[in-house]
Protein backbone atom coordinates (compact mmCIF):
# COMPACT_ATOMS: atom_id res chain seq x y z
CA UNK A 1 0.00 0.00 0.00
CA UNK A 2 1.44 3.37 -0.97
CA UNK A 3 1.56 6.31 1.39
CA UNK A 4 -1.03 8.18 -0.69
CA UNK A 5 -3.48 5.28 -0.39
CA UNK A 6 -2.92 4.73 3.32
CA UNK A 7 -5.07 7.68 4.39
CA UNK A 8 -8.71 7.41 5.33
CA UNK A 9 -11.24 9.35 7.35
CA UNK A 10 -13.93 7.86 9.50
CA UNK A 11 -16.53 9.82 11.41
CA UNK A 12 -19.32 9.62 13.92
CA UNK A 13 -21.97 11.93 15.34
CA UNK A 14 -22.66 12.62 18.99
CA UNK A 15 -25.69 14.87 19.32
CA UNK A 16 -24.98 17.82 16.96
CA UNK A 17 -21.20 17.27 16.98
CA UNK A 18 -19.38 15.51 14.15
CA UNK A 19 -16.09 13.83 15.02
CA UNK A 20 -13.64 13.05 12.23
CA UNK A 21 -10.78 10.60 12.56
CA UNK A 22 -8.09 11.25 9.94
CA UNK A 23 -5.93 8.11 9.82
CA UNK A 24 -2.53 7.84 8.20
CA UNK A 25 -0.43 10.38 6.35
CA UNK A 26 -2.08 13.80 5.92
CA UNK A 27 -0.62 15.20 2.70
CA UNK A 28 -2.08 17.00 -0.33
CA UNK A 29 -4.28 14.12 -1.56
CA UNK A 30 -5.43 13.19 1.93
CA UNK A 31 -5.91 16.84 2.85
CA UNK A 32 -8.16 17.37 -0.15
CA UNK A 33 -10.21 14.33 0.87
CA UNK A 34 -10.54 15.62 4.43
CA UNK A 35 -11.39 19.12 3.18
CA UNK A 36 -14.13 17.79 0.87
CA UNK A 37 -15.63 15.78 3.71
CA UNK A 38 -15.61 18.82 6.03
CA UNK A 39 -17.11 20.98 3.27
CA UNK A 40 -19.97 18.50 2.80
CA UNK A 41 -20.67 18.61 6.55
CA UNK A 42 -20.67 22.41 6.53
CA UNK A 43 -23.05 22.40 3.54
CA UNK A 44 -25.29 20.05 5.57
CA UNK A 45 -25.48 22.75 8.26
CA UNK A 46 -23.11 20.99 10.66
CA UNK A 47 -21.28 23.65 12.66
CA UNK A 48 -19.54 21.70 15.43
CA UNK A 49 -16.60 19.63 14.21
CA UNK A 50 -13.92 17.74 16.12
CA UNK A 51 -10.79 16.48 14.38
CA UNK A 52 -9.30 13.65 16.43
CA UNK A 53 -5.65 13.20 15.42
CA UNK A 54 -5.08 10.04 17.49
CA UNK A 55 -4.41 7.93 14.37
CA UNK A 56 -2.75 10.54 12.18
CA UNK A 57 0.79 9.36 11.51
CA UNK A 58 2.27 12.43 9.84
CA UNK A 59 1.12 15.84 8.61
CA UNK A 60 3.19 17.58 5.95
CA UNK A 61 3.08 21.28 5.09
CA UNK A 62 0.45 20.83 2.40
CA UNK A 63 -1.66 18.89 4.90
CA UNK A 64 -1.36 21.83 7.29
CA UNK A 65 -2.48 24.22 4.53
CA UNK A 66 -5.53 21.99 3.99
CA UNK A 67 -6.28 22.23 7.72
CA UNK A 68 -6.11 26.01 7.36
CA UNK A 69 -8.71 25.82 4.59
CA UNK A 70 -10.99 23.77 6.83
CA UNK A 71 -10.54 26.27 9.66
CA UNK A 72 -11.39 29.14 7.29
CA UNK A 73 -14.50 27.46 5.82
CA UNK A 74 -15.88 26.51 9.22
CA UNK A 75 -15.17 29.99 10.61
CA UNK A 76 -16.96 31.58 7.64
CA UNK A 77 -19.96 29.33 8.38
CA UNK A 78 -19.98 30.42 12.04
CA UNK A 79 -18.88 27.02 13.25
CA UNK A 80 -16.52 25.73 15.91
CA UNK A 81 -13.56 23.46 15.20
CA UNK A 82 -11.77 21.48 17.87
CA UNK A 83 -8.57 19.45 17.57
CA UNK A 84 -8.00 16.57 19.96
CA UNK A 85 -5.42 13.92 20.70
CA UNK A 86 -2.53 15.92 19.26
CA UNK A 87 0.99 14.72 19.80
CA UNK A 88 3.27 17.18 21.58
CA UNK A 89 5.04 17.85 18.27
CA UNK A 90 1.83 18.79 16.45
CA UNK A 91 0.48 20.73 19.39
CA UNK A 92 3.67 22.80 19.47
CA UNK A 93 3.72 23.17 15.68
CA UNK A 94 0.09 24.32 15.47
CA UNK A 95 0.69 26.79 18.28
CA UNK A 96 3.84 28.14 16.60
CA UNK A 97 1.97 28.54 13.29
CA UNK A 98 -0.87 30.40 15.01
CA UNK A 99 -3.56 27.82 14.25
CA UNK A 100 -4.53 27.65 17.90
CA UNK A 101 -5.91 31.19 17.64
CA UNK A 102 -8.69 29.86 15.38
CA UNK A 103 -9.41 26.45 16.87
CA UNK A 104 -9.90 24.92 20.28
CA UNK A 105 -7.51 22.21 21.42
CA UNK A 106 -8.59 19.55 23.89
CA UNK A 107 -6.60 16.62 25.27
CA UNK A 108 -9.26 14.13 24.13
CA UNK A 109 -12.50 13.98 22.20
CA UNK A 110 -14.67 13.55 25.31
CA UNK A 111 -13.58 16.97 26.58
CA UNK A 112 -14.26 18.57 23.18
CA UNK A 113 -17.70 16.98 22.83
CA UNK A 114 -18.62 17.98 26.38
CA UNK A 115 -17.58 21.58 25.63
CA UNK A 116 -19.53 21.70 22.38
CA UNK A 117 -22.69 19.99 23.65
CA UNK A 118 -22.92 22.28 26.68
CA UNK A 119 -23.69 25.15 24.31
CA UNK A 120 -20.26 26.77 24.50
CA UNK A 121 -18.86 28.42 21.42
CA UNK A 122 -15.40 29.55 20.46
Amino acid sequence: MSVANSFKVTSKRISDVTILYPQGYLNNIAGESLMKQCKSYIESDIRKVVLNFRETDFINTIGISMLLSIIEKLKEAGGTLCFTDLSKTYSDTFEMLGLTEFILVFPDENAAVKYLTNGNKA
